[in-house]
């Protein structure tokens, strides 16, 4: 894997190939906070690279590395088709959350779709949490462990989609995402329940 340019540098080539994209046609397909599995097809975006220099499996997927979560996009309003990610909004503070939805809305085409997977404070607290020993029975792994900052639940993720100016927040499962320009839901993995322990939500613009 690359090594992350300066940060600069990192935007504006990300701007050109979002510029390259629209000037061909071609949809822009955008996976943020791509971590450890950059997909194909996307442009993945992350702070830093997460994988170790030496290792090229992914070495044909395009990376931009820039703190996106804190920082207006250098792209035009109304040109990317597709924005996804999972296991990510959660690592985000509160402010940083609205930021990124508001930036995300406002780049999406109209009638495009966010597709967001994370984990399911309820069902995580209901799985590992004894409430009744006390502050010793409520789970923290999910901050403390994973070092999560704001979890959601379906209401609070669709209160904050519909607040930043999303139409509709629709919930299905793992891999059912509404979209043709869709990817792979590959989380969670198995350090939560495989079928309630994500949400997963097609936002639309």
């Amino acid at each position: 894997m690359r090594a992350a340019g300066p940060p600069e540098r990192e935007m504006a080539a990300f701007a050109d190939r979002v510029f390259n994209l629209i000037h061909n046609g071609q949809p822009i397909r955008l996976y943020t906070g791509c971590g450890t599995t950059p997909a194909a097809g996307f442009i993945n975006i992350d702070i830093a690279p997460m994988l170790r220099p030496e290792d090229t499996r992914f070495d044909d997927r395009e990376y931009f590395f820039f703190p996106f979560a804190d920082v207006p996009w250098p792209i035009p309003d109304g040109c990317v088709d597709y924005i996804f990610h999972e296991d990510f909004i959660e690592h985000l503070s509160q402010k940083q959350q609205f930021c990124f939805l508001a930036e995300t809305l406002r780049v999406m085409k109209p009638g495009s779709w966010h597709r967001v997977s994370t984990p399911c404070l309820i069902q995580s607290m209901r799985r590992h949490s004894h409430f009744q020993a006390g502050m010793r029975g409520v789970y923290t792994g999910e901050w403390d462990r994973w070092g999560h900052q704001m979890l959601f639940t379906q209401h609070s993720l669709e209160e904050t989609a519909k607040l930043v100016g999303y139409r509709e927040v629709l919930f299905n499962q793992k891999n059912q995402a509404v979209s043709p320009l869709r990817g792979v839901d590959t989380r969670p993995w198995d350090d939560r329940d495989t079928l309630f322990g994500n949400i997963y939500a097609d936002l639309l613009k």
